[in-house]
């Protein structure tokens, strides 16, 4: 069990949402190796490289209100293709974007964002689990009795809905354990006292290694959404 603050990997990369005529693409590095990523969008290629759990924000422009998009992984410093998949955006929308897993078996999530604002005072959370090891996950939030269970069962590159908590419940307690397995039989990651959390706020949380290494520490880090 490990019992740590959060870590403080808060990423805003554009609060002032989407373009009126642009797609953006919130894309994510958590392929577990040594070297960093490039994006592609449509053939165009983001000017910066990406390392193991950071964030970069793209677009490309449609001409129709729905079309396939290709995204497109490569090492950084050479042309090599690491992973390409083709997904349908729709105009005026953000999406979530990671790529995961290894070079030899890489996985892409790709997922629509909702960045209305949560109810008043609360704070609006989903997870991506990009561990592989680790299989599917649930998530207690406040405690750690069954009814603090607010998500199940989500698996390697799985992407959760939308749930929304109180503050003080996120301050309280954030417990992941394996799928249908209670804290008290085995718990992966545990976390209290955990005051970066604030109302209003749309967050994105990942279930990940502290470092490109599959050796390192899980730990889940805490991203803010546009």
């Amino acid at each position: 069990m490990l019992s740590v603050l959060l870590p403080g990997c808060l990423d805003n990369p554009d609060p002032s949402g989407p373009d009126p005529i642009q797609t953006k693409f919130l894309l994510y590095n958590f392929l577990m190796e040594s070297y960093e990523v490039y994006w592609e969008i449509e053939g165009t290629a983001l000017e910066s490289s990406v390392a193991y759990g950071v964030s970069i924000l793209g677009s490309t422009t449609l001409e129709e209100e729905e079309a396939d998009v290709v995204l497109v992984v490569k090492e950084a410093g050479s042309d090599r293709i690491v992973h390409s998949e083709t997904f349908t955006a729709e105009q005026y929308k953000y999406y979530l974007v990671s790529i995961m897993g290894t070079e030899q078996d890489p996985h892409m999530a790709f997922e629509p964002m909702d960045l209305s604002a949560p109810s008043e005072g609360l704070v609006r959370l989903r997870l991506l689990q990009s561990a592989s090891e680790v299989g599917p996950v649930d998530l207690y939030i406040g405690g750690s009795s069954p009814d603090h269970k607010v998500l199940s069962g989500i698996p390697f590159t799985g992407v959760s809905q939308y749930i929304e908590a109180a503050t003080d419940e996120l301050w309280e307690a954030i417990i992941i354990t394996p799928f249908d397995v209670s804290p008290a039989d085995s718990t992966l990651l545990f976390y209290e006292a955990n005051d970066v959390f604030y109302p209003d706020q749309v967050y994105l949380g990942v279930v990940g290694h502290s470092t490109n290494s599959p050796s390192s520490a899980l730990q889940l880090i805490l991203y803010n959404q546009p």
